[in-house]
């Protein structure tokens, strides 16, 4: 499935993230890292594809290669800070029914690696991304 959605660094989505931005250079603590996902097309919204505007947008964790030292289990999303703290790693997120194209319909999520045995490194087998979704234009 393709879609306009993509991550961003800022709430402008004027950042596109890369590959670079999630790279843990401390085992000291926890890596936390405040994302935005949104699309700077016009007039498109993002539903779940079940049940259009009803059923939750969700965002999930995927681990393509088990065993490199990251796992699905080892991250923790959240719409905000203080709620990484009760998240549960490994799940996925509810990120609302309907999600807008622009700025103004970007959702914020924290991402947490809470591992303190991962070594420090790059680790790009980790996928986050949306699930049963269906771009369309409103």
């Amino acid at each position: 499935m393709s879609t306009t959605w993509k991550w961003y660094s800022d709430a402008g989505l004027t950042a596109p993230l890369t590959r670079a931005d999630f790279v843990r250079t401390s085992t000291a603590t926890a890596v936390q890292k405040r994302l935005y996902f949104g699309s700077t097309e016009t007039g498109k919204k993002l539903q779940n594809s079940s049940d259009p505007g009803v059923d939750q947008l969700q965002i999930s964790i995927t681990d393509a290669t088990t065993g490199d030292g990251v796992e699905s289990s080892d991250i923790k999303l959240a719409l905000s800070a203080g709620g990484l703290a009760t998240a549960t790693a490994g799940a996925s997120l509810d990120i609302g029914a309907t999600l807008y194209s622009g700025a103004s319909g970007a959702v914020e999520i924290f991402a947490e690696i809470d591992s303190a045995l991962i070594a420090l490194g790059d680790y790009d087998g980790i996928t986050i991304g949306p699930v049963d979704y269906v771009e369309s234009a409103v």
